[in-house]
């Protein structure tokens, strides 16, 4: 049995996903994209049931690229029943969704999620709410599993006698009319094609003239002005004020509000944390305070690993092996000493090094599920949005630029939700200056090093300066080369809840999954290729001049020296261009131990470095998203241009004006 969930985001989807699979879940790709696809299993009453997530949508109209994945899903796929998770305490808002899914198919489950908290604010009659949909409507509260066996119970049983979506006369008689045309075309739900040709959906419209059928195309079109005539106002307006009246109606038949005009716990908590003085500064004071919290958990957790594989000196002289050491030994015994210091020294510390910062990973992923799922994360988009329309970009924008925390190439992806084209060059253009998890991860390696009583100030300086060049740069294109101004963004806001330890946990591993698996592929096979760099030509020393690694390095060198860069710093960019992760193995295979390196650069030369790798060049993906969403190769150039403009003149300006004082060096 199949299980489509739908919903709005911020709806409680995940959280019902969680409870009805659990630990067995899979999370992937959609088909040639990056957008995040979540599929999980469970056995209910005897049956087996595969749970697929759809992304979050408000609606069903193929503007942006979730809402194309939802509906193409379920129009193709065919799922034996769509649990639609509505937000209980936005139940009007929700249930526009609903009437596209009506139209969409037949099998649905109505999820009434966050009941308790809805419960506050009306008196829902969800037995009259069945009784005029047609459909089952069950309560939940899914992130402490309340009602999920009921839901999975009426999704089994398969109960469903939907009401139809009834439109004005003018509409109905022509979708009807339509609607028998293509009954003979034999194409399944024909009414919600014939309601999709009205409304002059692209990819319907494609659909039917592959099936020549231009005369149906014609007789919709004419349809359609017919309609816009009539009532004064283009076609999508008109059938989503039909929809939203529907959508009114209901909500006023099953809703009775309580303690209308009262100010809620929310209200007052907003009054502070989304106040248009305090609110950036006190954002400012939560990352900072997160920073700390991560890296003051991660140290000692952080130092098990490191001694577990790599062993720790003595002060007495001698050293405790780690399983490095002890894994050299024992492969020296029967494999030449070249391949057991390759596989070693190669690629197992490479992995060992990223390894080592993994609590770091999962702390800050921790953290980050911790404040979205409180409904923090949110007002930050909110902050944000004050400020980045002020340099021509919309919300939608300001979201994309925050998914570029977690991961350029899907932020950049995410910009065909813009359907502003200025914007979303505009949005693409900046995204890359946002540092990545991988960047992160870098930042992370070298400040436990050269900062590590001051790792949080350190990391929270360079969150700091890239939205301030994000601020700046943005500014200084929307005057410039992407003229205009920023359009209002209705932004949701939803109310504060209490994350589940278990919901939370659930996230942090979903993200630092893929993390894990970088680490066991990528950047193995990458550790390999820089220790046969620093080894070849065989007999020379190893990462010595006479190597290869050596005679790059010599050569780059001069080049390194106005910004402070070491040779093997460079070394270590230049493999960042695959993957950023890559530089914390190209430092591991090269100086073996944080000792060397520590005494390979001093404090200004390493933050010199921190600040060109927050700026140069995104990862080869990162590149490839921005043509692919371009389709220019001169927009890939201006954003490469524009990341080592940025790179050379912060890592020149700090690293001259730091050894001209003194500090740090």
């Amino acid at each position: 049995m199949l299980i489509a969930l739908a919903g709005n985001p911020n709806t409680g989807k995940s959280s019902l996903f969680n409870a009805i699979t659990g630990a067995h879940q899979h999370i992937g790709n959609w088909p040639g994209v990056t957008v995040e696809k979540k599929e999980g299993f469970a056995i209910f009453e005897g049956e087996k049931i595969k749970v697929v997530d759809l992304p979050g949508t408000y609606s069903l109209t193929a503007y942006s690229l979730e809402e194309i994945i939802a509906r193409d899903f379920i129009l193709k796929e065919e799922p034996d029943v769509v649990v639609d998770v509505i937000d209980a305490t936005n139940l009007e808002r929700n249930l526009y969704l609903l009437t596209e899914l009506m139209e969409l198919t037949d099998r649905i489950v109505v999820a009434l999620n966050m009941f308790d908290e809805a419960k506050k604010k009306y008196k829902i009659d969800v037995e009259k709410m069945r009784k005029l949909l047609g459909l089952p409507v069950v309560p939940t509260v899914a992130i402490k599993g309340v009602g999920v066996d009921d839901l999975l119970r009426e999704a089994v049983r398969g109960t469903f006698h939907p009401k139809k979506i009834d439109y004005p006369e003018d509409v109905e008689k022509r979708i009807e009319a339509l609607e028998n045309l293509l009954k003979n075309l034999n194409i399944k739900n024909p009414r919600w094609h014939a309601i999709k040709l009205i409304e002059n959906d692209g990819e319907v419209r494609r659909k039917i003239a592959s099936l020549g059928s231009k005369n149906i195309l014609h007789m919709a079109e004419h349809m359609r002005h017919e309609i816009e005539d009539i009532y004064g106002d283009d076609i999508e307006t008109l059938m989503a004020s039909f929809r939203y009246s529907f959508a009114h109606g209901l909500f006023h038949e099953v809703a009775v509000p309580l303690n209308v005009g009262g100010v809620t716990i929310t209200d007052m908590i907003d009054h502070v944390i989304a106040h248009k003085i305090f609110g950036l500064p006190i954002f400012l004071v939560v990352m900072y305070l997160s920073f700390q919290f991560v890296f003051t958990v991660a140290a000692p957790f952080q130092d098990a690993i490191d001694l577990i594989f790599n062993g720790k000196d003595l002060a007495s002289g001698g050293h405790i092996n780690g399983l490095i050491d002890l894994s050299y030994n024992w492969m020296a015994s029967f494999l030449p000493a070249w391949a057991s210091s390759f596989i070693n020294y190669g690629m197992f510390r490479g992995l060992a090094a990223v390894l080592t910062f993994t609590p770091i990973i999962m702390l800050l992923f921790f953290i980050l599920s911790l404040l979205e799922d409180s409904g923090y994360l949110a007002r930050v988009a909110f902050l944000m949005d004050r400020l980045m329309r002020k340099i021509g970009m919309e919300g939608r924008g300001v979201i994309s630029l925050m998914l570029g925390f977690g991961c350029n190439v899907p932020a950049i992806m995410s910009t065909r939700a813009l359907k502003n084209e200025r914007e979303r060059k505009l949005s693409i253009a900046l995204n890359p200056i946002i540092p990545c998890g991988a960047r992160i991860q870098v930042f992370a390696f070298l400040t436990s090093i050269f900062f590590k009583e001051n790792q949080a100030l350190v990391l929270w300086s360079l969150l700091l300066l890239s939205m301030a060049v994000v601020a700046i740069l943005g500014y200084i294109y929307s005057k410039t080369i992407f003229k205009g101004e920023g359009e209002p963004f209705v932004m949701e806001l939803p109310p504060y809840r209490v994350p589940s330890l278990k919901g939370i946990t659930i996230h942090m591993w979903e993200k630092s999954e893929g993390f894990l698996k970088k680490a066991g592929t990528i950047i193995i096979l990458a550790a390999g290729i820089v220790w046969l760099a620093a080894a070849l030509p065989w007999g020379v020393e190893f990462g010595g001049k006479e190597s290869l690694i050596g005679q790059f390095a010599k050569f780059m060198a001069p080049i390194g020296a106005p910004f402070g860069i070491t040779p093997e710093a460079i070394i270590a960019l230049f493999f960042g261009f695959f993957a950023k992760e890559v530089v914390i193995d190209v430092f591991s295979v090269l100086y073996g131990s944080k000792d060397v390196l520590l005494a390979a650069m001093s404090p200004i030369q390493a933050y010199s470095l921190l600040l060109f790798i927050l700026f140069y060049t995104p990862c080869v993906a990162t590149l490839g998203a921005i043509y692919e969403e371009t389709r220019s190769l001169r927009f890939v150039l201006f954003v490469i241009l524009e990341g080592f403009t940025l790179a050379l003149f912060f890592s020149f300006l700090v690293y001259n004006i730091g050894s001209l004082l003194g500090v740090g060096v």
